[in-house]
C-alpha cells in the first residue's frame, strides 16, 4: 500500500510492506481511531485530521507493531521540491514515478508474488505509461542483470475512502512529512528503532 503527501515544498511518498494475512493489524489501528472518535467510515479520517494526542498514540502503535510483527515494514521517501532540478521538478508525475522506483524496487525484486495497492487519486501519470508499466520494466531490467526473486507484480489502486490499510500509511506518511515540513520530530522515536525505513533525495 503506497500513499502521497506533500506540499509545495516537501513531498513525502510512504509505503507499508505487509503479508496478505497481516493487513488485518493495519485495519485495527485505523478502526481504532474511528471508534473512539464515534465517527462514521463513510467520513474519511486524513493524517492532517488527527489530534497531537492521536499522533502519539499512533505512534505507540507502531512501536508495537514493529515488535510483535517484524514482517511488516514501513518506508518512505521524502523530497524538498525546489532542490530538485527543473526538468523532473517540472513534470510532478516523472518525479512521482522515480520516487516511487527509488523507494520500492529493491523491495520489489525480493519477493515473489506482490500486489501493489496505490492510492488511485495519486497514482495516475501523464508520462507516456503508468506506473504498473514504469516498474515492471524497471524489474525486467533488473531481472536482465542479476537473478532475482520476483515472479509478479499486480498493481491494482484503490479509493482510500474505502481502503484502511491505506488510511494506516497515510497517518504514516502525514507525521514523516510533518518531521520536514514544521520540524515535527516527534516520528523519530520510532524511526531511530527502525532505520534505515525514511530515505532523502535532493537534501543538502
Amino acid at each position: 500500500m503506497a500513499k502521497v503527501v506533500g506540499s509545495s515544498r516537501i513531498l513525502t511518498i510512504a509505503c507499508v510492506l505487509c503479508p496478505k494475512e497481516k493487513t488485518k493489524h493495519l485495519n485495527r489501528i485505523v478502526t481504532g481511531f474511528y471508534k473512539a472518535r464515534k465517527r462514521p467510515f463513510s467520513n474519511e479520517l486524513k493524517s492532517y485530521d488527527l489530534s497531537s494526542k492521536e499522533k502519539e498514540q499512533f505512534i505507540k502503535q507502531l512501536l508495537k507493531l514493529h515488535i510483535d510483527h517484524p514482517d511488516i515494514k514501513l518506508i518512505s521517501i521524502t523530497v524538498n521540491k525546489k532542490r530538485v532540478k527543473s526538468k523532473l521538478r517540472n513534470d510532478p508525475n516523472a518525479l512521482y514515478n522515480y520516487m516511487v522506483k527509488t523507494m520500492l524496487l529493491d523491495h520489489l525484486c525480493r519477493y515473489k508474488h506482490i500486489d501493489f495497492m496505490p492510492d488511485s487519486r495519486c497514482e495516475k501519470v501523464n508520462v507516456g505509461w503508468n506506473l504498473e508499466i514504469y516498474l515492471k520494466q524497471m524489474l525486467a531490467e533488473c531481472a536482465q542483470l542479476n537473478d532475482i526473486e520476483n515472479e509478479s507484480l499486480n498493481i491494482k489502486p484503490f479509493d482510500s475512502r474505502a481502503t484502511k490499510e491505506l488510511q494506516f500509511i497515510d497517518f504514516y506518511a502525514g507525521l514523516i512529512w510533518s518531521k520536514y515540513e514544521f520540524k515535527d520530530t516527534r516520528i523519530d522515536q520510532y524511526l531511530d528503532i527502525v532505520t534505515p525505513s525514511n530515505e532523502l533525495l535532493f537534501f543538502e
